[in-house]
């Protein structure tokens, strides 16, 4: 099977992503956009398709860092909406960090920068999942229970 982390390639369809979890022949993989897909191991590859580009299924937004320039009240309710719990192990695992200090003190635009980062949850999700905490909790989740791991 493959190892968690590593990226792997559909053998047919112009996909990749970075392996979550394997379980069974069931293979979780994470595309560069968020997006959770999964298939059977036997569908998927190691090595990229030769003489086919491959792409992530939606068109991925560049990556960027948000500043405190760039808030708005609007990001201000989205960083309300996580729920609490969600909040709580983010804190924790930054007040770990040496030289960290207390996650309180950090400004909006610092927390849903580091939020996105341990949690894999672009900016853009957790706005679409404003309005649905339970769901939004779910995907940080996961990639908080990643972030854990990696930091112990």
């Amino acid at each position: 099977m493959f190892p968690v982390g590593q990226t792997v390639y559909h053998r047919t369809r112009k996909l990749s992503g970075k392996v979550q979890e394997c379980v069974g022949d069931i293979v979780y993989l994470m595309q560069d956009n968020g997006v959770e897909i999964e298939f059977p191991s036997g569908e998927l590859t190691a090595a990229p398709p030769t003489g086919k580009r491959v792409a992530p299924l939606v068109p991925v937004a560049p990556s960027r860092v948000l500043t405190d320039a760039d808030i708005t009240p609007e990001h201000r309710k989205v960083l309300t909406s996580i729920p609490q719990r969600t909040l709580q192990s983010v804190a924790l695992l930054f007040e770990r960090r040496p030289k960290a200090g207390r996650f309180s003190v950090l400004d909006v635009a610092q927390k849903i920068n580091f939020i996105a980062d341990v949690t894999a949850v672009p900016y853009r999700t957790m706005k679409e999942f404003s309005d649905r905490p339970g769901e939004l909790g779910l995907m940080m989740a996961r990639g908080l229970s990643l972030s854990s791991r990696s930091s112990t």
